[in-house]
């Protein structure tokens, strides 16, 4: 069978997720293709299976992944989908699987399975805790949810069915719930992008320009500067070899662990000659 795969992230936990299922179809004779998505895709061709996996931001997806999903045109036949989150928290999804499921029922496509991998923190810049976890913690996540995640493979191609039921988190109010949700949707995320800076240690190095998944970073008199397509991925602030990035409002980075997936290697992105001024 054809599975057809697409994942966004920031710093390598759903890319993590998918290699994983991948690793278990093609184990199983099956032919898997991985891609990061990309609005420039419109058109998927059909498969016997097409599986997205995306994180959590402040409980929905990424707006990268709102538009292409968006973007996709309608299969002409009935498509087999399969839906899975990356989340700090297992209980913290939010409507992020609701809002892949809303979209992707336009497409002709049938939702065969849904599930919530919990994976290790990233937001570095978070006023508050939950912090990233330290090393040893992460890699101990990080296995336990290899784990689930093989188990969720193993389902998919054995034609269990299985969806995620949304609940409100337990550490939130239902009231907290959404004023953090839609303060996010429709305020924060227009904003945010504005709180970067970076410390003194900035060496004007241009990683964070290069491996911006969204292309959103400029170097400007050899500091970055971000832009409103920023997506809060905390790629930049995790993988700055000076652990220079900050953000204002209470984003303090300093001494804080930072966190990315071991394995993930981010690559320069397509644009990367148009950050430099």
């Amino acid at each position: 069978m054809k599975i057809e795969l697409r994942y966004f992230t920031g710093t390598g936990n759903s890319l993590k997720v998918l290699e994983t299922c991948k690793f278990i179809f093609n184990e199983s004779g099956n032919h898997a293709n991985i891609s990061e998505v990309s609005t420039n895709e419109t058109n998927i061709q059909g498969s016997g299976l097409l599986g997205f996996c995306f994180p959590v931001y402040a409980f929905g997806i990424p707006r990268i992944c709102s538009k292409y999903l968006k973007g996709i045109n309608k299969f002409q036949k009935k498509q087999k989908v399969f839906i899975l989150i990356t989340a700090g928290y297992l209980d913290e999804s939010g409507f992020a699987i609701k809002e892949c499921e809303r979209i992707l029922s336009k497409k002709n496509c049938e939702i065969i399975y849904s599930g919530v991998v919990q994976m290790p923190i990233n937001w570095t810049t978070s006023p508050k805790p939950p912090f990233p976890p330290a090393k040893e913690e992460a890699i101990r996540i990080i296995k336990k949810g290899e784990i689930k995640t093989k188990e969720i493979a193993n389902d998919i191609l054995n034609e269990v069915r299985k969806y995620h039921s949304f609940n409100y988190p337990k550490r939130y109010s239902k009231t907290r719930f959404y004023w953090d949700y839609l303060m996010f949707k429709y305020l924060g995320i227009q904003n945010m992008w504005r709180w970067f800076n970076v410390y003194n240690t900035c060496n004007g190095c241009q990683l964070c320009a290069k491996i911006c998944p969204t292309n959103s970073i400029r170097m400007i008199d050899k500091k970055p500067v971000w832009s409103k397509t920023c997506e809060q991925c905390m790629r930049c602030v995790n993988f700055c070899p000076k652990e220079s990035i900050y953000q204002s409002q209470g984003g303090d980075t300093k001494g804080k662990n930072k966190y990315h997936e071991p394995s993930f290697k981010p690559k320069p992105n397509n644009n990367s000659a148009q950050h430099f001024a």
